[in-house]
């Protein structure tokens, strides 16, 4: 009987979805509810949902940016009584029709953004007492009259986010003040209207970026006494005073990033004992004095990225050393003695460092807990593991200016769970690459790493480069590395060999190149000794008139017969006997 009941629904439930619009697709989502999705734009006039079964309960019809539709709205829905959620995004509708959506009572969600509606009037949404989510972006509203939205009385969520909108008139929240979040971000308020505020004050999350605010209203905090979230980043706040925060007790997530401020000064979150998460990123802060998070025992993050931090004010950490999780100081040149406070942040789990100028570590940087470290965009040239903490999972050292890893170090760093090495200058040589290289058929992680040098291999990625293909040593010297990076090919006696051949042939030429100069400069000497006799000599040659080269006459090559210089020749005999006579015998 089971059986045949969950056949017959499931037929039932196959022949109510083979019912879909051509271009769109019809689906059960993971709640079980039937789904209609269009998304591939180019739909044009009134929006139509013939095929569409009425039992649908998810509606979705949106489109690609290259090709959106240019839908106008009709009074189609009241038929779908079923209808949970609709979400009409990039089909250009310029207005809503007077009850479109009477009589969906059970409709929680209507997300209409990213169209052209410019002015949403109170009837526009007769007929949704149970909507509990509005979400009108990126339109080009550019006023809303008072009680607009006073027909949704269960209303928990508004978002008119990126719109046009200047003055928050009094009571345009008229009547839903059931509201919990309230989305502003985008419109150039400059200011907030405390009364605006009257009508909402169990309001929870508030969310005003880039809305070219100047300073907070305390008068604005002092009507929202629930509110735990506050977004008020991307605006033009110069100065914050503890004053300015003191209607905000029950606040727990504060984002002030992106403004203008140049200092947090003692006790400014002095009220905010439950804040947990604190952002003043991307300010111009030079200063945080010795007290600035006094009170703040409950504060687990903290980002304090992209500001012009040298240092932070000994002890200023301190009253969060045992709740602090996560830690962002990334783009500040902090000198190394407020780095080295980091280490008595007992519980850190997370720390970016990312584009501070480190150009080395030290082992009294990292809290012994730390999970997450980011030291990216630094100077590092040598990851040296042995400072870094036990507990370390995940590790980014991408864009730095390390050449190579040696294998005792990359042991180390095979346990991580994440490892980002990509962007730095790898030198795939016998010296530096050999211990990477042999993880490269095991992980993306090394395969994908481009070698900068030598230029036979730039621009290879390491998954490209067989062992056999590396050259010599690109640089002068390495630190350290295993013996094999000094082998040619997998057998050590060649390698070595080569290696002893390459040493003696540089020998060999560094003495012919002194025994050559010692020579040179020996027959240099020789010369300029006997300079003066050759050129007497040289004198005489050219002035001797028996020079085969300038006699006047033929040449002769016989030898001159002097009459008063002849030559005789006599024997032995003779010899002796004018011996003889000459001796008077």
């Amino acid at each position: 009987m089971h059986l045949q009941l969950s056949l017959f629904l499931l037929v039932v439930a196959s022949t109510s979805l083979a019912m879909c619009p051509t271009k769109c697709s019809c689906f059960l989502d993971p709640q079980g509810r039937k789904n209609l999705l269009c998304k591939d734009g180019g739909m044009i006039g009134p929006l139509n949902l013939d095929n569409v079964t009425l039992d649908t309960q998810v509606i979705r019809i949106t489109a690609p940016d290259d090709n959106t539709n240019m839908l106008t709205m009709s009074p189609v829905f009241q038929s779908y009584r079923k209808l949970e959620e609709i979400h009409i995004t990039k089909s250009n509708i310029p207005q809503l029709g007077m009850h479109f959506f009477w009589g969906l009572t059970k409709l929680d969600v209507l997300n209409l953004s990213q169209n052209n509606i410019t002015q949403p009037l109170d009837h526009n949404f007769r007929g949704l007492d149970k909507l509990k989510e509005l979400y009108l972006d990126d339109n080009r509203i550019q006023s809303l009259p008072s009680g607009t939205f006073r027909y949704l009385h269960e209303l928990k969520l508004l978002s008119i986010q990126r719109n046009r909108i200047t003055d928050l008139v009094n009571r345009i929240f008229l009547e839903i003040g059931k509201l919990k979040a309230l989305k502003l971000s985008g419109n150039n308020l400059k200011e907030l209207n405390p009364e605006v505020f009257r009508d909402v004050q169990e309001l929870r999350h508030l969310e005003c970026r880039g809305c070219a605010l100047k300073k907070i209203n305390k008068e604005v905090y002092r009507l929202l006494p629930h509110l735990i979230y506050l977004d008020i980043g991307d605006n033009e706040i110069k100065v914050i005073h503890s004053e300015d925060l003191r209607e905000l007790p029950n606040i727990k997530v504060l984002k002030l990033d992106g403004n203008s401020i140049t200092a947090i000064h003692d006790n400014t979150f002095m009220q905010q004992l439950v804040l947990r998460k604190l952002s003043l990123a991307r300010n111009y802060l030079t200063k945080i004095t010795v007290n600035a998070f006094v009170e703040l025992y409950n504060l687990t993050e903290l980002d304090l990225s992209d500001n012009k931090l040298e240092k932070i004010h000994e002890g200023a950490l301190e009253p969060v050393k045992t709740s602090l999780e996560v830690l962002v100081l990334s783009g500040n040149k902090l000198k190394m003695h407020t780095l080295k406070e980091l280490f008595n942040l007992e519980v850190l789990k997370e720390l970016r460092l990312s584009s501070c100028g480190l150009i080395e570590l030290s082992s009294e940087i990292f809290p012994k807990k730390l999970e997450i470290l980011d030291l990216s965009k630094n100077h590092l040239s040598v990851l040296n593991t042995q400072l870094l903490p036990h507990f370390l999972c995940s590790l980014d050292a991408s864009k730095n200016n390390i050449r190579g890893i040696d294998e005792y170090n990359l042991q180390k760093l095979d346990n991580l769970k994440f490892l980002n090495l990509q962007g730095n200058p790898w030198s795939c040589d016998l010296c530096y690459i050999v211990p990477l290289l042999e993880r490269s058929n095991k992980s993306a992680t090394f395969s994908d790493l481009v070698c900068a040098a030598p230029f036979t291999v730039k621009g290879k990625t390491l998954g490209m480069i067989e062992k056999n293909e590396l050259a010599w040593c690109t640089a002068a010297s390495y630190s350290t590395g295993d013996a094999d990076f000094f082998l040619v090919s997998g057998d050590g006696n060649i390698g070595i060999i080569a290696a002893s051949m390459s040493v003696c042939l540089l020998l060999l030429t560094i003495l012919a190149i002194i025994g050559a100069l010692f020579y040179s400069k020996r027959h240099a000497a020789r010369y300029y000794t006997h300079e003066d006799k050759l050129a007497v000599d040289g004198e005489e040659m050219f002035d001797n008139n028996h020079s085969p080269l300038f006699c006047d006459g033929e040449l002769n090559f016989k030898f001159p017969l002097d009459a008063e210089k002849k030559i005789s020749i006599s024997t032995i005999e003779e010899i002796k006997k004018e011996h003889a006579i000459s001796n008077g015998t």
